[in-house]
């Protein structure tokens, strides 16, 4: 696929996704929607990426949904609102359910879709000038990329109340207070951070960290004696693979692992 709406870069196991509309503050077009899914669903089964990066070129992550992609009032304005929610939704499930962990950089405001986009990731590192903020009710509408589903397990469910109640937009200071962030940066070490936490996590043993990602997603919803059995269908699943087993081995030898993501 030619990609006109983002880049993409791939170094040292890590997969680096950039929204890359800076004139636009990244909003999200449908255009946008299909390239960042391609690449997640590329990266999904290709062994070289073991770790994803998002985050955006110029002063913002992302402003949220491009309405102006929507023309207002009309037919046709339902239908491409439409569109963009079901394709929305489906990238939004794929980087919920991709057995590998991902990163935002949030490198400035990230409000709307764009702040829902953050919140999927299993980390966000943010820039001292980051800002984040559900939006949609200034527009009379509510969240539609998951994040009513999304915040309160973030953050709580009081708090993502009052986030989306009223599309208050926080600073970064308050995200991190707040515990929504995972680290706080000054905007030149961004990237340095996120690709130091990314190769960290790319030198891991793969299938474990894609195991324990999918038992998180699953037994917050779940009786306890489920998640057991989740977590014991994990273990026979890790103890067949070889960095498991080159994981016994390097404790045995009194060395580190070096773990091939099989």
């Amino acid at each position: 696929m030619e990609l006109t709406r983002v880049l993409w870069e791939e170094r040292d196991g890590v997969g680096i996704i950039t929204l890359n509309r800076p004139e636009r503050l990244n909003a999200i077009d449908l255009q946008t929607i299909v390239e960042v899914d391609y690449l997640v669903e590329r990266s999904w089964n290709r062994e070289s990426v073991r770790a994803l990066i998002i985050t955006g070129s110029g002063r913002g992550f992302s402003a949220g949904a491009d309405v102006k992609e929507w023309s207002s009032g009309s037919g046709e304005a339902d239908e491409d609102r439409d569109g963009w929610a079901l394709h929305m939704h489906r990238l939004m499930s794929r980087l919920y359910r991709i057995p590998k962990p991902v990163i935002a950089a949030v490198n400035g405001v990230a409000v709307g879709g764009g702040c829902d986009l953050t919140l999927v990731c299993d980390f966000r590192i943010a820039s001292t000038t980051a800002r984040f903020g559900e939006v949609y009710i200034r527009v009379g509408f509510s969240p539609d990329a998951g994040g009513t589903f999304l915040l309160p397990r973030i953050i709580g469910p009081s708090r993502a109340a009052e986030m989306i109640y009223t599309g208050r937009i926080i600073d970064a200071q308050e995200a991190d207070r707040i515990g929504l962030i995972s680290a706080l940066v000054e905007p030149d070490e961004l990237m340095n951070t996120a690709m130091e936490w990314a190769t960290r996590l790319a030198g891991g043993p793969t299938v474990a960290i894609g195991l324990a990602k999918e038992l998180i997603r699953q037994n917050a919803e779940l009786a306890f004696e489920d998640a057991l059995r989740n977590e014991r269908r994990a273990g026979q699943i890790c103890g067949d693979t070889e960095d498991h087993k080159e994981g016994l081995r390097a404790t045995v030898e009194k060395r580190n692992p070096v773990f091939k993501g099989r």
